[in-house]
């Protein structure tokens, strides 16, 4: 901007330096995320329960049913009406368990979403987000730019948020209760990001 011809004026320049900050940048590292609104969910049962933020956990899941990846949004959005009727007519629970769903659509989902407990990782659903990918990754991976947008873009967002502590810890399902989850080839993936920490919780 200091490069600019001279007809634009000093103070337009200083308020461009404003608008390009840091502060400004880093909100902008969040994906896209669905709002529920908009995926169409049933309203949540009960009274939901308030997170203590930052939180110091990210726990990663595969859906395994729908096992087949989602590649539209109106796709996607179906199988996340369809796992909140099963979480909440089939298991009881007031509400889809997720935090937050990531289709190969190029998008995030809102589930119980920043503010609200889920119920994803027994025994630590007051202490993590539980993000889940749509679809079996047994013997597949998500798409690189869903699960990029897990590991760069959400996880960015949600330190940036004050919603997860700066050195949060990632895990697997499996690494928290007895499960398959998130499915063999995509956890010997998520072994491979950062925060992974392979030490047992106590």
């Amino acid at each position: 901007m200091d490069g600019a011809p001279r007809l634009i004026s000093r103070r337009r320049r200083e308020l461009f330096k404003v608008l390009v900050a840091p502060p400004v940048l880093i909100r902008q590292v969040c994906p896209p995320i669905i709002a529920r609104c908009t995926w169409g969910a049933a309203p949540y049962i009960g009274t939901p329960t308030l997170l203590s933020l930052p939180l110091t956990y990210l726990f990663i899941h595969h859906t395994a049913s729908p096992s087949q990846p989602c590649l539209t949004f109106e796709q996607c959005s179906a199988d996340m009406r369809s796992m909140q009727r099963f979480h909440q007519e089939e298991r009881g629970w007031d509400d889809i368990g997720y935090s937050f769903v990531a289709g190969s659509d190029g998008n995030v989902y809102e589930g119980r979403g920043w503010k609200w407990q889920g119920a994803h990782t027994g025994g630590y659903n007051s202490k993590g987000y539980g993000v889940s990918f749509i679809g079996d990754y047994t013997s597949t991976l998500p798409s690189q730019h869903a699960m990029a947008l897990v590991r760069d873009q959400l996880a960015s967002c949600a330190v940036a948020g004050g919603r997860l502590v700066s050195s949060y810890i990632l895990k697997g399902h499996r690494q928290m209760v007895s499960t398959s989850c998130p499915g063999n080839t995509f956890y010997k993936e998520i072994t491979t990001w950062g925060h992974y920490q392979v030490r047992c919780l106590g």
